[in-house]
């Protein structure tokens, strides 16, 4: 029987205990270990255990019985951190140069004893660096599965950033590497993640998530890998996507959203499939990994859903209107006055079930005639928004200190907190209807909506300064107490002039602000000028978006793509909107007017672009995927006369008479489109 070992001091026991931990959580980066007692070797004795406290006890009952005996004497044992600083000068090369670079590195970084050295030998020979990728990968793919050596996964990570993969000779080596990934263990997929949150330089991040999605536009449109659910090879690209979306979400500078999307799952996505195994859970489907789905396709889903919901409950009214003699009412029709816009809507929606809100909706003009095919809609979004956000309702600030001005909630409002009920409600209604609204919210709003996380960033968007002076605070080095002279209690001004004080926590005044406690005064603060000090005004907006904005397909959506849904996309390009125009009645593509009417409209500003499109179709929003979504018909209206250009904003349909001049057409149509206003049908 062994004696137990006598140790010198508790540093000694705790310093063992640390190094016996990291040789059981990660191993001793050795991989041809033979050592039971570390996660290297393939017999490791305790390989199920992976819980922080009991790999702790287990290491202090070893150091108790051995002592530093069972210790891999390795250093690389201690190393559980990647430096990507050398990797940052690859993205200040040309190819040429990089390439070169890239050799020195691999040869820095992947040199080892333990390993076969023939990787090198070529390298030293300077062939092309895939010359020894085979050999390369060949010895990852032996050990992938049972190391968790930091030296291997610095090779994958490493071997990842090689441009060559998109090259189509390179593209099985890209799919072996990407199966080592898949199989190594948890534990290193944890720090390969933490690798990609706080090491990896973001335009190398960038570049490896459009290397995955390349790799899938390979397989489905060169190789016709076209199934449904996809082969196990494109499932190996969107689970690495998948952490590194995860590592993302983490990181201060953040890879964009839009990055993520995967163009060829896109463009043949199977809505009512992955709508139906998602909400069954049952089989696949695409919206288990949500970053791949485009907002495009997040928009059409929902508009999907939408359209059953309305014919779902259009079936019910006529089922009861035949057996049981009620009213049939398949649409919510909202009919107000323009001088009562505000009042008349609050009434209708308060007084609405919230069955029918979810009909289809029809908006009406009270003394004015048209038919709502969506132009009136629109009109009626944009004034009663107009309307709302006026300063005379008090309901929301003008925020003009930020980057883009916006509107936030006033937090000394005083009034009927229904009317915020209502707004939400319009988004949603908007949102359910496919509306676009002209809304100026910061981003912020989209992430309380979708109860996202909120921290110190959120709070730069609508008080930059007092975000700027809170991270002065922590950053603060002497004495806080001393220098700030501040408690718990907080002071502002509302829109009487009147100073209120306010305690971040009980007995806040009478708290000094010390270096202990200003992370909680942080915290405290940011939660009172985002979630506290707004609670009621927000609790009525969300209650009213929530209203018909229930559907499961929002756990998945971004902010920024929620902020699309609702606002539009602010970039649009002109010329998308020839590509998809008609001409009727005369015109052609050939036509003189039809040849100076482009000329014109794309050799307008950005300004006089939306003008034009408010004139045209209602509204200056651009939908979800760009101006060829929406549909453009241009009228001839007759011979060349003085008339204005005229529209039918329902239909999105131009109605331009046969001017003789190109000046003639340009002043008719700047005069029109300037003057515009109400709503017509011709």
């Amino acid at each position: 029987m062994n004696k137990k070992t006598v140790l010198s001091s508790k540093e000694e026991v705790q310093d063992l205990i640390i190094q016996y931990y990291i040789q059981f959580s990660n191993g001793c980066d050795n991989v041809e270990c033979r050592n039971e007692f570390c996660r290297s070797c393939v017999q490791f004795q305790y390989r199920d255990l992976v819980d922080y406290n009991v790999l702790t006890a287990q290491a202090l009952r070893v150091v108790i019985a051995h002592g530093s005996r069972l210790l891999c004497k390795i250093p690389a044992i201690k190393k559980s951190r990647l430096t990507f600083s050398n990797l940052q000068k690859l993205t200040k090369h040309e190819s040429e140069k990089s390439k070169k670079y890239l050799k020195k590195l691999i040869n820095r970084e992947l040199s080892s004893s333990l390993l076969s050295d023939s990787f090198l030998q070529d390298l030293s020979l300077e062939e092309d660096v895939f010359i020894a990728l085979d050999k390369q990968i060949s010895q990852i793919e032996k050990v992938s599965k049972i190391s968790h050596s930091y030296k291997l996964l610095r090779r994958i990570v490493i071997l990842l950033c090689l441009d060559n993969f998109w090259e189509y000779k390179y593209v099985s080596y890209f799919e072996r590497l990407l199966l080592c990934y898949s199989n190594l263990p948890t534990t290193s997929h944890l720090i390969v993640r933490h690798w990609w949150e706080k090491s990896y330089p973001i335009k190398i991040l960038t570049q490896l998530i459009q290397k995955l999605n390349q790799f899938i536009h390979f397989k489905i449109y060169y190789n016709g890998d076209k199934s449904y659910p996809p082969s196990e090879s494109i499932l190996l690209s969107i689970r690495m996507m998948s952490d590194i979306y995860l590592a993302n979400k983490l990181r201060k500078d953040q890879v964009k959203i839009n990055e993520f999307y995967c163009a060829a799952i896109n463009e043949s996505f199977d809505h009512e499939s992955n709508l139906r195994c998602f909400s069954e859970k049952n089989g696949f489907s695409y919206l288990n990994y949500p970053f791949i789905v485009s907002a495009e396709t997040k928009s059409q889903l929902l508009s999907v859903e939408s359209r059953a919901q309305m014919n779902k409950i259009f079936r019910d009214s006529l089922y009861d209107s035949i057996y049981e003699s009620t009213p049939l009412q398949p649409y919510f029709i909202l009919t107000v006055r323009r001088d009562h816009l505000v009042t008349d809507a609050v009434n209708a929606i308060v007084q609405a079930d919230p069955i029918d809100l979810k009909k289809k909706l029809k908006v009406s003009f009270e003394n004015e005639e048209g038919v709502d095919e969506g132009g009136v809609k629109k009109e009626f979004f944009q004034l009663i928004v107009q309307q709302l956000f006026d300063p005379k309702y008090g309901m929301f600030l003008l925020n003009s200190e930020a980057n883009e001005s916006h509107y936030w909630f006033n937090k000394s409002y005083i009034g009927e907190y229904e009317q915020y009920r209502l707004i939400g409600t319009l988004l949603g209604l908007a949102i359910y209807n496919s509306v676009i609204l002209e809304t100026r919210f910061p981003k912020l709003l989209y992430k309380k909506l979708l109860k996202r996380s909120l921290g110190i960033e959120d709070l730069a968007e609508i008080n930059p300064k007092l975000a700027r002076g809170l991270i002065q605070l922590l950053e603060f080095e002497g004495d806080v107490e001393q220098v700030f002279v501040r408690t718990f209690e907080i002071s502002y001004f509302n829109d009487y002039d009147e100073e209120v004080f306010v305690d971040l926590k009980p007995n806040g005044s009478k708290i000094p602000l010390t270096n202990e406690n200003r992370e909680e005064y942080v915290k405290l603060r940011i939660e009172y000028e985002l979630v506290t000090s707004i609670k009621e005004q927000f609790h009525g907006f969300r209650e009213g978006f929530e209203l018909l904005c229930q559907s499961q397909l929002f756990q998945f959506i971004h902010h920024d793509e929620l902020e699309l849904l609702i606002c539009g996309d602010p970039h649009f390009k002109m010329s998308d909107l020839k590509l998809t125009a008609q001409y009727l009645d005369g015109y052609h593509n050939e036509s003189q007017q039809i040849s100076w009417l482009w000329e014109i409209i794309l050799n307008w500003g950005k300004e006089k672009q939306k003008q034009f499109l408010l004139f045209t179709f209602g509204t200056d929003r651009v939908p979800i995927g760009g101006l060829s979504k929406l549909k453009f018909v241009v009228v001839k209206g007759g011979p060349d006369s003085e008339s204005l250009p005229k529209s039918a904003t329902c239909f999105g349909i131009l109605i331009l008479p046969g001017y003789s001049s190109k000046e003639k057409l340009k002043g008719k149509l700047e005069l029109a489109i300037e003057n515009c206003s109400g709503f017509g049908l011709y």
